[in-house]
């Protein structure tokens, strides 16, 4: 008996037809029942990036002259009783009160609002020459004196 090369490969054909159509849900008696092999999921591994702040932290230039003042227990503390400054620089208040409290600088008519534990701060140019008290509203305390010259 002579097969040919097409007959064998009908038949071959066949057979796997028959093969790959085998799978039913219930496997057949006699016949070993084996999970289909899978390979395991592996997620790519990426190292973790750096995300940066929408929100810029500002910069802030700092004052030419800066003054500090502590309000606790009902006194008052500051480096100096008498701050110089000369025209055209930056000055800086920061103020921390135990107590609710005003700050105002006469002549430059800026006032601080303190509340108990919280730091408070105002900038301004000291453009006018002379002398000017820094003084608490509530308690009527002198706090300083700004001489701009």
């Amino acid at each position: 008996m002579r097969l040919s090369l097409r007959g064998v490969v009908a038949a071959a054909l066949f057979a796997l037809v028959l093969t790959g159509c085998g799978t039913a849900e219930s496997p057949t008696a006699g016949t070993p029942s084996t999970p289909p092999t899978t390979q395991p999921t592996v997620a790519p591994t990426t190292a973790p990036t750096k995300t940066q702040s929408s929100t810029p932290t500002p910069v802030v230039p700092a004052a030419d002259v800066s003054v500090d003042v502590k309000i606790a227990g009902g006194k008052i503390s500051t480096a100096d009783a008498v701050v110089k400054a000369k025209t055209g620089q930056k000055v800086r208040i920061t103020a921390v009160s135990d107590v609710p409290e005003s700050l105002h600088v006469h002549g430059y008519d800026k006032t601080l609002d303190l509340k108990p534990g919280k730091s408070v701060s105002v900038e301004f140019t000291a453009d006018d020459k002379g002398v000017f008290e820094v003084e608490t509203h509530e308690s009527g305390k002198l706090v300083f004196k700004l001489q701009v010259t």
